[in-house]
């Protein structure tokens, strides 16, 4: 059944006739009587019976009406209360995060979401920059924060912020005395603390490794940043970590340098599945995210 069957069978009614209520709908009187016949012919009763000058319900026509006005009614408020949710941003987001980045970037990014959406409904989801584009192109999530450069046919992934990496050293070291920098070469030989390279920044630390001919003596690999500063801390060795994860460490038993020259550095994106639409609050997640990481 289409609304348009609706629109017209009302408006004949109203008007008592088909010629008049194709006026007050501007349309062509023998297209209005076809779609009411369309209408007659779905329903498989008669709705009108044609009378001199017009056209009077028939019981089946009277039955009708009401119901008529009720369904197009109700879709009337269903258009509505769509178009405020839209545009107030009362809607679902779901949205992933590499662990490397979510504790950093994430709470403070969703509390502020909510404070502009108090109603939207958000989820989120920390995982593996693999799976999380898993989960993008099969609808789990919408997007997720990652950092590139990252590959797949179906997503695309926009840049918003690049961070510094910086040299992670116990408190004390001779590597934090003064406002020297840290020199890259002052990693070779050092007991060194690293992610696994199942993370994407770990794969990025040793990418800068190799391309400096640094050779650290690596005493410990773990899959958390919280155990490399534990670990840092603790005198067992030092390592590379990013600058979000200096800025929140708070406990005193780290320092953080920043190299000298050129430092390492990681891009910051989003990854989105490159034939879905945005939402508002979407748009609004990823720019809240750049503001952060700008």
């Amino acid at each position: 059944m289409e609304m348009q069957w609706l629109r017209y069978f009302l408006a004949a009614a109203d008007a008592g006739s088909v010629s008049r209520g194709a006026e007050r709908m501007r349309v062509a009187q023998p297209s209005m009587s076809t779609q009411i016949r369309k209408l007659e012919g779905h329903l498989g009763l008669p709705l009108f019976d044609r009378v001199a000058g017009g056209v009077v319900l028939t019981e089946a026509g009277r039955a009708f009406y009401p119901r008529a006005r009720r369904i197009l009614g109700a879709v009337r408020e269903a258009e509505e209360q769509l178009k405020r949710d839209v545009e107030s941003g009362n809607g679902m987001l779901s949205v992933g995060a590499i662990p490397t980045i979510a504790p950093f970037v994430l709470p403070a990014t969703l509390q502020a979401l909510r404070a502009e959406f108090p109603e939207c409904t958000i989820t989120v989801r920390e995982d593996l920059t693999e799976r999380l584009a898993e989960a993008i192109v099969d609808n789990e999530i919408d997007c997720a924060v990652i950092s590139p450069p990252f590959g797949h046919e179906l997503l695309d992934v926009e840049v918003v912020g690049e961070e510094e990496l910086v040299a992670c050293v116990p408190r004390g070291h001779p590597s934090a005395r003064g406002k020297r920098r840290f020199r890259a070469a002052d990693m070779s030989g050092q007991p060194t603390v690293t992610l696994e390279e199942m993370h994407c920044l770990g794969r990025q630390i040793q990418g800068f490794s190799v391309a400096r001919r640094l050779r650290p003596s690596i005493v410990c690999r773990t899959t958390q940043l919280a155990t490399i500063l534990e670990m840092v801390g603790s005198g067992v060795g030092i390592s590379i970590v990013p600058a979000m994860a200096a800025a929140t460490h708070a406990d005193g038993s780290c320092q953080f340098v920043r190299f000298a020259g050129e430092p390492p550095t990681r891009q910051l994106g989003i990854a989105w599945r490159r034939d879905r639409s945005r939402s508002m609050l979407a748009r609004r997640f990823v720019e809240l995210i750049a503001a952060r990481c700008s």
